[in-house]
């Protein structure tokens, strides 16, 4: 699954193939298969990454299915 972000570290938005997502019940924050992947910076984690209004509508139509 493909997902919109915003890199904190250098602004950037791009789309990154996640894989297949769970929401983790204890957290309640989404668990991707594959790591978010910044083309600038690399890999990044969930506090390094934030959702853009693209994403969020993408993020609820994967956790919907």
């Amino acid at each position: 699954m493909e997902i919109n972000f915003k890199c904190k570290k250098c602004n950037g938005i791009f789309d990154s193939d996640v894989g297949k997502i769970s929401i983790n019940e204890q957290t309640m924050r989404p668990d991707f298969e594959i790591d978010i992947n910044c083309p600038d910076c690399g890999k990044l984690t969930i506090d390094e990454a934030l959702l853009t209004e693209l994403g969020q509508s993408q993020m609820t139509e994967a956790t919907m299915d």
